[in-house]
């Protein structure tokens, strides 16, 4: 049994629950809860009716804007922590949020580096913080989680840390609820009948617009049999692949569905014909997952975490290649026996991959820091 702690954990961002880094914060809480540590969150200011079984320490109103967030959690909320009495300082989303110095111990979950490898991902000031600012405070930290050796690497590569201070602790499975029914009727969809990729629609990282030309690509009869799903809120850019959608020679079978709820993402995935992740950069690539412990045979980008998390489980292909991409899909759609054996893989796939795993990692590294604090 894990020793009991008194842990802080840094909430911050959430983005209401609408992306990769949400999904990672709710799976870590729920472990860190179900092995009995005695968590208080850090939130922001309107964040708390997200975590109403939690203690929660709101951020100050006017932190709601994220470059006031970003200051906060530099140059205030490190005197803040030296008044509280915590054993140790969890950070769920360090490759957005650091502090200037740490009074607790602190782990420091990194994501990813996408800002070294999709131009124009964030405004210039913003890449400005990621690239300046932000990697000599992380690397503050007494130790850095990174969640796939792709992340690591980059930690290694761009910002410098030394290996020793890098802990790959892979992220889980999310185990989600049973089909409620109405997804597919509430988008018109027809089971079976459609290619599915799940993500916010963010341009140019998410790379909508190569599988636009992809889809548009695929034989005729195929174009006709099946629709192209982007499931997702919109976030930057967003306008500039809806409107490629709507110009392009097979927009009618182009759909947005906006975001995806927990309690529909199994039929959603369940009922796509395959699933499709072509992003030019993923630190870890959740829905990947997702759609493998589905049942739903997958492709996937060859670069970053995707390859490496879908090697041998999906198909792969360069993202930047509209007919590598094509060719992966009419595969998939039209290849039974490929098929069925990417399914199988990809239930062996996910075996390797459990929240309980990683927050036990985490436990054991707050573990060691909590007894070096006391040695010194």
């Amino acid at each position: 049994m894990p020793i009991r702690r008194k842990i802080l954990v840094d909430c911050i961002p959430f983005d209401r629950g609408k992306s990769g880094i949400s999904v990672y914060t709710r799976e870590v809480l729920r472990e860190l809860a179900a092995c009995g540590q005695e968590l208080t969150l850090l939130v922001e200011p309107d964040a708390k009716e997200f975590f109403p079984t939690f203690t929660c320490i709101r951020a100050p109103g006017w932190t709601r804007r994220p470059a006031l967030s970003m200051l906060w959690h530099l140059l205030i909320l490190p005197f803040h922590l030296r008044r509280l009495h915590f054993d140790f300082f969890l950070i769920t989303a360090a490759n957005r949020r650091a502090l200037a110095f740490y009074p607790l111990p602190t782990l420091a979950v990194v994501h990813d580096l996408a800002q070294y490898h999709i131009p124009g991902k964030y405004s210039r000031l913003r890449m400005f913080y990621l690239k300046k600012l932000l990697p000599f405070f992380v690397r503050k930290a007494q130790q850095l989680v990174a969640v796939s050796h792709s992340t690591a690497a980059d930690l290694r590569n761009y910002w410098k840390v030394p290996a020793e201070r890098i802990q790959v602790c892979y992220n889980g499975v999310s185990d989600l609820p049973p089909e409620r029914g109405g997804w597919c009727a509430g988008n018109r969809l027809e089971p079976g009948k459609y290619i599915l990729y799940v993500s916010r629609i963010e341009h140019p990282g998410k790379n909508h617009m190569t599988l636009l030309r992809a889809f548009a690509s695929l034989p005729e009869e195929l174009q006709r049999e099946y629709k192209l799903v982007m499931a997702g809120s919109d976030w930057k850019d967003a306008d500039l692949v809806r409107a490629a959608a709507s110009q392009s020679p097979v927009a009618s079978q182009i759909v947005f569905t906006g975001f995806v709820g927990l309690e529909d993402l199994r039929e959603a995935y369940t009922q796509a014909r395959m699933y499709i992740f072509p992003s030019l950069f993923e630190g870890f690539g959740l829905s990947l997952l997702e759609a493998m412990s589905c049942g739903t045979p997958c492709a996937c980008s060859d670069n970053s975490s995707l390859g490496e998390i879908g090697q041998g489980a999906a198909l792969l292909f360069p993202p930047e290649d509209a007919g590598q991409m094509a060719a992966a899909m009419e595969k998939l759609l039209t290849n039974e026996e490929l098929r069925a054996e990417l399914q199988a893989a990809g239930q062996r796939k996910i075996c390797d991959y459990d929240w309980k795993k990683h927050a036990d990692a985490i436990l054991q590294l707050a573990d060691r820091l909590c007894a070096q604090r006391i040695n010194r």
